[in-house]
């Protein structure tokens, strides 16, 4: 059974009726481009789903965070401010939502999307591990300052909920930190870390990316120790952006579900054109069916083109593209939340529970959603870590 929150927070939630007022935006203004189609009747059902049962983000960045404090950054990415993080986590609460994956990045000091293997230089002496221990100290000081908890399973999820905060399951994207010290996983791992992305954008030396030419044939020697480690202290292991061999060389080494936390899978829509070749984050169902087959589970982000798409009824279609690969049983939600990359029908979390209502009339079953919302996210975790 899931863990439940309490009354006041289904009553507050059954309290946002179509016309009422979220987070400063009223539903009756995001009609034009996300509530067409969409019964009222449906939407307070959903509210209602979402007030009942623990919604988690399988993988955000509350806007981008991990910068503050760098002096050299990519401008692509810019600078939240404490206002808008603040902002960011309110809306979450706001919405209902339960939990977030909370990452640190690896590689952020040295990425540059786009350029040369989506870095401005490589790293150098200790410098990836000195910038995680920045953004660490980063998370202590939010966890003191803003309505976050540290939370390791639904029930904590729950209690930390009931305090009226934001429960973060701590993780890395980019195993970057670790450079060519396998044991640096435990001190991860004692830091509350409870998920390990070992590949990013730019090269690892774990393994390969699949947006970078290929180094090690999948995961590198070192790469295999610290899966390998990771997932006997009961680590979640996270296969996005790795290459097809990557992921196929970890379900070799570990007998634990695996996740892969962000992306949607490529195909030619006749609606939309063809994702195959323009889309290079997508994955091909192949590559989504083997996660499926450790019973784990796969992201699914709603971030704009050129990521992902530009309209709520695109993103409901590469759902469904998805859903039929794997099945309702290896689903999440991820939004994969910069400012840059918010599409139009996300751009505030008042809007989740109308794409949510979107997606049940378009076939989701109540049970459907509520895998995807948050259910199945909590299984692959507990899972992973029993």
């Amino acid at each position: 059974m899931r863990p439940t929150v309490k009354l006041h927070r289904r009553q507050f939630l059954k309290s946002l009726g179509a016309g009422a007022a979220i987070a400063g935006l009223p539903l009756a203004s995001l009609a034009d481009n996300a509530l067409e189609g969409v019964s009222p009747k449906t939407l307070d059902r959903v509210k209602q789903l979402l007030g009942d049962n623990l919604t988690v983000d399988f993988h955000t960045h509350l806007g981008l965070w991990q910068n503050r404090g760098l002096e050299d950054i990519d401008p692509a990415f810019g600078v939240l401010s404490d206002e808008k993080l603040a902002s960011n986590i309110q809306d979450y609460l706001t919405a209902g939502v339960n939990g977030i994956y909370l990452d640190v990045i690896g590689d952020l000091a040295r990425t540059r999307v786009g350029a040369p293997g989506n870095k401005d230089r490589d790293f150098v002496g200790d410098e990836a591990w000195e910038d995680h221990l920045r953004q660490y100290e980063l998370i202590e000081q939010f966890l003191g300052q803003l309505p976050i908890a540290v939370a390791h399973s639904g029930d904590e999820i729950a209690k930390a909920n009931d305090a009226g905060k934001l429960a973060v399951i701590l993780s890395a994207e980019g195993g970057h930190m670790l450079e060519n010290d396998a044991s640096r996983i435990d001190i991860l791992y004692r830091q509350g870390l409870r998920r390990l992305q070992p590949i990013h954008y730019v090269a690892s030396t774990l393994g390969d990316s699949q947006t970078d030419p290929v180094i090690h044939g999948g995961l590198s020697e070192l790469g295999r120790q610290v899966l390998a480690r990771a997932s006997q202290l009961g680590m979640l292991l996270d296969m996005a952006h790795a290459t097809q061999a990557a992921v196929e060389q970890t379900i070799d080494l570990v007998d634990r579900p695996i996740a892969l936390s962000h992306t949607m899978v490529a195909y030619d829509s006749s609606n939309y054109g063809d994702y195959r070749n323009t889309r290079s984050r997508w994955i091909t169902p192949e590559h989504a069916r083997l996660i499926a087959k450790t019973g784990g589970v796969i992201g699914t982000f709603p971030v704009r083109a050129p990521w992902g798409v530009d309209s709520l009824d695109a993103f409901v279609e590469a759902l469904w593209v998805m859903v039929d690969a794997v099945g309702f049983e290896h689903i999440a939600w991820s939004t994969d939340l910069v400012e840059a990359g918010r599409p139009e029908f996300l751009q505030n979390y008042a809007q989740f529970p109308i794409l949510c209502a979107k997606l049940m009339e378009s076939g989701f079953s109540e049970d459907d959603l509520l895998k995807f919302t948050g259910g199945n996210a909590l299984r692959v975790q507990r899972e992973a870590t029993a």
